[in-house]
């Protein structure tokens, strides 16, 4: 599977829910990178962030299982490429990298890009849930939306002080 095109649906509804599947396969990935990116981070605030978000996601999977569920579908994911080689380059930087500073700006900067990935995907399955008369799958995918930007916030604010002290540790 590649990315998601508008050729390969007939109508928004089937690419609506590939792309609730394609979002269950970046939330799953997530699920079981994080306490990886949790064992290697070395700031406690950064350490705390991804676990809080470990739980934020677990319930994430659950919605998108009810979502795909309410469509009709198998509740199966369609592997995102995409969100592998960004966990996967997450990866690199724990491999080439000593703990401390300068890993968890890496993994920090993993997790954003990350973060901007669901950002973008879950505000186009509402714009497209909304267009479809799905109110309610709409709502649920605007709370996750919100979710994941607050996400996105407190690793900004936690980069801060981490990006300056990978700065003085070069």
């Amino acid at each position: 599977m590649g990315l998601i095109t508008p050729n390969d649906f007939p109508n928004l509804t089937e690419l609506y829910t590939a792309q609730l599947r394609y979002l269950l396969s970046t939330e799953n990935q997530i699920v079981k990178a994080l306490p990886k990116m949790i064992d290697h981070a070395n700031h406690p605030q950064l350490k705390q962030a991804f676990q809080s978000h470990l739980q934020e996601t677990q319930v994430h999977v659950s919605r998108l299982e009810q979502l795909i569920n309410d469509m009709k579908n198998d509740v199966d994911d369609k592997k995102d490429p995409i969100i592998t080689a960004i966990i996967g380059s997450g990866e690199n930087i724990t491999k080439e990298s000593d703990p401390g500073a300068i890993r968890d700006a890496g993994l920090i900067g993993t997790a954003q890009k990350v973060e901007h990935y669901e950002i973008a995907s879950y505000g186009t399955a509402r714009n497209w849930a909304k267009q479809l008369g799905l109110a309610e799958h709409a709502s649920i995918l605007q709370q996750t939306l919100e979710e994941e930007k607050h996400a996105d916030q407190l690793l900004t604010e936690i980069s801060e002080g981490t990006n300056t002290s990978a700065a003085a540790a070069a």
